[in-house]
């Protein structure tokens, strides 16, 4: 048993705590504890306990708070005695050590990245590093080189402030947002899944191959269109206006909501009715 310290109810408390095995982040290598521990309350305190106990249950909630260290809820059961006045509840709870995870700058291909958001998630074996960074003049181009040559192959990345050990990532979605001037906000997502097996499309498979097709006709319709627009305007037979207007028409656009009910037309409507 050893000496533990957690926050609970309000304030600071002490208690006797069991070591379990540990176990190895996949984020950054540490060991992190894992503990089981006893607490009892009285009936009055029952229902408040439960909720921050069922708040810490999910990484997506609030861990609970110990000296220097995040915890969440594991395993959790509780009994009570009615023999007691008031009633007595004693809860059993295992809490696993979770990482705060806050990256000061993320490094890939010689460029430093400072995130103004930073998340890390770890599911079926693959860690996703997902952060929204804001760059600028070389930098900008860099990046954006960068992402367009990339494809599939792997890059090493450090994330300064989590781990110095440089982890094998590709890129996945990668969203932009022009800012002022040349100035891009970026939303990248990392992918360090080298070596594991490809997972269903799931979701992502969603109107494919077809979507993917269609993006790729429309970059060749409107390569086709630029170059026509320029040889025609070459051979004098597009004025220097003419072949503006054409090309400014052919630039990418807010719909007009008449424009946009296009895109809801199907030739089987009832094949969408549930």
């Amino acid at each position: 048993m050893t000496d533990f310290s957690l926050h609970l109810l309000g304030s600071g408390r002490q208690f006797k705590a069991e070591e379990l095995p540990s176990a190895t982040s996949p984020h950054t290598g540490r060991k992190l504890r894992h503990v089981e521990l006893e607490l009892r309350v009285q009936g009055d305190a029952q229902d408040s306990l439960k909720g921050e106990l069922k708040a810490a249950a999910s990484p997506a909630g609030q861990p609970l708070q110990g000296e220097g260290t995040s915890w969440l809820v594991g395993n959790h059961g509780f009994s009570y005695t009615d023999n007691a006045k008031p009633r007595v509840y004693t809860h059993r709870v295992e809490l696993q050590e979770v990482e705060e995870l806050r990256a000061s700058a993320v490094e890939v291909a010689g460029l430093t990245l400072v995130p103004v958001q930073y998340n890390e998630d770890f599911t079926d074996g693959t860690l996703l590093v997902t952060l929204l960074t804001e760059v600028s003049g070389e930098d900008a181009e860099r990046l954006e080189e960068l992402l367009v040559t990339s494809g599939d192959n792997y890059v090493d990345v450090v994330r300064r402030g989590v781990s110095e050990t440089p982890l094998r990532t590709r890129f996945g979605r990668c969203l932009w947002q022009q800012g002022e001037g040349d100035t891009r906000l970026h939303n990248l997502a990392l992918v360090a899944d080298e070596g594991q097996p490809d997972l269903p499309l799931g979701y992502a498979g969603i109107n494919q191959p077809q979507l993917a097709r269609t993006v790729e006709k429309t970059v060749a319709t409107a390569g086709a269109l630029g170059l026509l627009v320029e040889q025609l305007h070459s051979q004098g037979i597009l004025t220097e206006e003419v072949a503006a207007s054409i090309k400014a028409a052919a630039l990418p656009r807010d719909l007009t909501p008449r424009e946009s009910r296009e895109f809801c037309r199907t030739d089987k409507i009832e094949a969408f009715w549930r």
